[in-house]
């Protein structure tokens, strides 16, 4: 989509408010799934999910449902998906602690292979920023890929280095048996960055336009007009 004159580029600090930002986490986990799906290959589907299937020390599971789910056939084709380039990473961070709805990609066994989280305050604050924590340690020892967005300027983050407390909004990839998280960061009012999604070997990554999709969000909601 081409921006419009004036229109505000990149996170806009209102969007944080109790009045936007439940909007805008819901919608963007929607338009990510739907932007991915039509590049992935056919042996994967993409879903957006409440919660994940668990099992505790105890040997207790837990399912979760998905709220919806989407393959690839299903997916109008994305535009643009051609021509999008991922930036390099700012940096990286050594990950010493592994990493409510997210996105998920499966596998065609339905084995869990990418999780693409949009963060909201309760993955950053209290209890809840434990919980949250322990659940991306579970899911990188069963070798999942993490990828986190975070759209928020509050809150703790997870990544002890000083240069993401300095980033304003930080994206972060961490593959599968890293020890090291790749990280984007970008500060109010730059454009957020175009971010790799992997996948299993020998797949390639899929390209994510952060930007591209937050700009839409903003012009079919309206709030482009009224923030920018």
């Amino acid at each position: 989509m081409t921006k419009r004159k004036g229109q505000h580029t990149g996170m806009h600090p209102a969007l944080e408010q109790p009045r936007y930002f439940p909007d805008l986490h819901a919608s963007l986990c929607v338009d990510i799934r739907y932007w991915l799906a039509p590049s992935l290959p056919e042996r994967y589907t993409i879903s957006v999910e409440r919660g994940l299937s668990m099992t505790d020390e105890s040997g207790t599971t837990k399912q979760y449902r998905p709220d919806a789910s989407i393959d690839r056939a299903e997916s109008p084709e994305a535009p643009y998906a051609d021509a999008i380039v991922v930036q390099p990473p700012s940096f990286s961070v050594e990950v010493l602690s592994q990493p409510q709805r997210y996105v998920a990609i499966r596998d065609e066994d339905e084995k869990l292979v990418t999780t693409l989280e949009v963060l909201s305050p309760a993955n950053k604050t209290g209890d809840r920023y434990e919980d949250f924590r322990r659940k991306q340690e579970r899911l990188a020892e069963k070798g999942v890929h993490l990828v986190e967005i975070d759209l928020l300027t509050k809150g703790k983050r997870r990544w002890r280095d000083e240069r993401v407390d300095q980033a304003d909004y930080v994206m972060t990839v961490q593959r599968a048996g890293s020890r090291l998280a790749n990280v984007w960061a970008a500060t109010l009012g730059e454009p957020l960055p175009a971010i790799p999604v992997p996948l299993l070997e020998p797949d390639a990554d899929v390209p994510l336009p952060l930007e591209y999709i937050l700009q839409e969000y903003l012009e079919k909601s309206g709030l482009g007009k009224r923030l920018g």
